[in-house]
């Protein structure tokens, strides 16, 4: 009942705040879509699977390069902007459907590329959508996962567990490195490389990428505020000019699907 109730919870959130998503400067920046793109090893011939796809923006910036991509998001509303840029900028080599991570409505191995970008942390069922990502994939074929991690201090990280419930409400919880490795593992998926990058994010930026009640604005406000003062987590911020960022990693993985 749980999980069903999370999944509800990521599926109203998103479809509140898909538009907002779909222009956040992040998920409109080319420059990491073509790092990431780059990390994943594509190929002309590659037939993309994103999984969790939002806004479509990765699968559509794939697609100019690929064979074809196809992006599955549990939100309505994010599958209709997906089609809706697909149509406008002219890209026919894409296809957009709804459905759940958990059961991809996708035939087994016929993807030469299976990813997740930026959407493990919205998953309760991190080990049900792994094998699932893997039974779509065919043999040989790569899988990668790219994704926010876990702050290495238990203390931080708790302070910034509770800031991004409060910034999205579609936020379940930030995986850590290790046990994003270990999905790998223990689904015998040979890893080929991983990467972490540090990267600075502009807080205003980030608060207006989601949507959330008033009640929860103040309580996100005064939550910034207690870290601003405090002497470890006010370390995790800093100014440019006037403006305020913070610290998060970013971790990728590439991994191949062995033959049996």
């Amino acid at each position: 009942m749980k999980q069903n109730n999370s999944k509800k919870v990521v599926r109203l959130q998103f479809d509140r705040q898909a538009e907002k998503f779909s222009r956040w400067s992040v998920t409109k920046n080319e420059d990491y879509a073509g790092y990431y793109y780059d990390f994943c090893r594509m190929m002309h011939e590659d037939r993309l699977l994103d999984v969790s796809c939002g806004s479509g923006e990765f699968c559509l910036f794939c697609a100019q390069n690929i064979t074809h991509a196809t992006g599955v998001d549990l939100s309505d509303k994010m599958i209709a902007l997906a089609k809706q840029q697909s149509q406008a900028f002219g890209i026919t080599n894409t296809t957009f459907r709804c459905g759940d991570a958990v059961s991809l409505p996708d035939e087994s191995g016929i993807f030469s590329i299976v990813i997740s970008k930026s959407a493990f942390h919205h998953y309760s069922e991190h080990d049900s959508i792994f094998k699932e990502m893997k039974r779509c994939c065919r043999q040989q074929g790569r899988i990668s996962i790219q994704d926010i991690v876990a702050y290495d201090d238990k203390y931080v990280n708790d302070f910034f567990e509770s800031f991004e419930q409060l910034v999205d409400a579609a936020h379940m919880v930030t995986c850590s490195r290790d046990f994003i490795l270990d999905l790998y593992q223990q689904h015998d998926v040979e890893i080929l490389s991983t990467m972490e990058v540090a990267i600075d994010l502009n807080l205003n930026d980030y608060l207006n990428h989601a949507v959330r009640s008033d009640k929860d604005t103040v309580r996100l406000i005064q939550r910034i505020e207690t870290g601003l003062k405090d002497d470890i987590i006010k370390n995790y911020f800093h100014y440019k000019k006037n403006d305020l960022f913070f610290k998060r990693n970013v971790f990728l993985v590439l991994g191949q699907k062995k033959i049996f």
